[in-house]
């Protein structure tokens, strides 16, 4: 702490002094243009008064705009790029679960709007063994096992459904718009995918335990109890039941 403190008094004292340097030059020149338009137009003091206070306006007041408008700019890109990064999970590359609300709150605002109905279906991911993972192996390869997970996943669904990271070990995937029909495809192909992955830790096999779950909803979209009821509907994945968990309906909201 006391090695900042005068790093911070000499940068305070830098904006001060660009303050008053900028304050005594254009009172400076304000001055000076008003007293060369009272020479150059000395018989008519009011036309001087009028190009003088014009002439100040315009000199000092464009630099200011031009600089609030590229500020305003830069600050409305920087505010972008923070919300990129915080709804972007930096493990997975999947979308946080803010991330995933966000993307919500824009698909019901358009609801509201529209006054369309929406449907689609949630399907629940959740790993069994991360934590086994992690104590046997290590936390990076818990990472690189979540990884392996949001690809296989990723992989195994529609282009414009978004898949989430929403727990330490769980994942969502939204499939807006989706009909019964497809959402039971996208799910039969999602836990064949995953029921028949291989995942090696060091060189060694390692048996996964995942539990997938999916509800199937209409109308808005309630993500809290899209969630809740997708993960109390999951079944543990096995090789010989890979043909995906039932989709529970719920009712319409």
């Amino acid at each position: 702490m006391q090695r900042e403190m005068p790093f911070k008094a000499q940068k305070d004292w830098r904006v001060a002094r660009n303050a008053i340097g900028g304050i005594i030059g254009f009172a400076v020149l304000a001055q000076l243009l008003t007293y060369l338009s009272l020479v150059a137009l000395s018989d008519r003091p009011h036309v001087a008064a009028i190009v003088a206070a014009g002439l100040v306006s315009l000199l000092m007041g464009t630099p200011l705009i031009v600089l609030s408008a590229v500020q305003f700019r830069r600050a409305a890109w920087l505010r972008t790029q923070v919300n990129h990064i915080s709804s972007r999970d930096g493990t997975t590359g999947c979308v946080t679960g803010r991330g995933l609300v966000h993307h919500v709150d824009g698909l019901e605002r358009r609801r509201r709007r529209s006054g369309d109905s929406l449907q689609g279906a949630l399907i629940h991911v959740r790993i069994n063994n991360l934590d086994e993972m992690a104590a046997s192996f290590g936390p990076q390869w818990s990472d690189e096992l979540l990884q392996f997970v949001a690809s296989t996943i990723s992989t195994s669904v529609r282009r414009e459904d978004i898949v989430a990271r929403t727990g330490p070990a769980s994942f969502d995937v939204l499939l807006t718009g989706a009909n019964e029909s497809d959402a039971a495809e996208v799910s039969a192909r999602l836990t064949k995918a995953l029921a028949s992955s291989y995942f090696a830790g060091e060189g060694k096999a390692v048996d996964l335990a995942l539990s997938v779950g999916g509800v199937l909803f209409e109308g808005s979209i309630d993500l809290e109890r899209l969630h809740r009821t997708a993960a109390s509907q999951t079944v543990t994945l096995t090789d010989k039941a890979a043909t995906g968990p039932r989709l529970v309906r719920l009712p319409s909201g």
